[in-house]
């Protein structure tokens, strides 16, 4: 799986939400929306929490995905993103 275009919105903090990203997957597939929260006690790592549709008596996940093993690869890149430096912030 190749993730690619990541974007971050970021938000003021509540609650630990960072803000919300989106991105490309395998050059085809684009994933938006996707709340990232940072984790209690890891400075530098987040989860990922994926859009839902709230109805009357359900809650239907829009998109999610379906192993631990593609969750970490989004997470790894979401992460990768975050830790990047700010070109704004690179002087000289």
């Amino acid at each position: 799986m190749e993730i690619s275009k990541i974007k971050i919105r970021k938000v003021p903090s509540t609650n630990g939400l960072i803000g919300f990203a989106s991105m490309v997957v395998d050059g085809w597939l684009i994933l938006n929306n996707i709340a990232v929260f940072s984790r209690l006690n890891q400075e530098d790592k987040c989860r990922l929490v994926f859009p839902e549709k709230k109805l009357k008596v359900n809650t239907i996940r829009l998109f999610h995905p379906l192993t631990s093993e593609a969750y970490f690869v989004l997470e790894q890149a979401v992460e990768g993103e975050l830790n990047k430096p700010n070109e704004e912030q690179i002087y000289g």
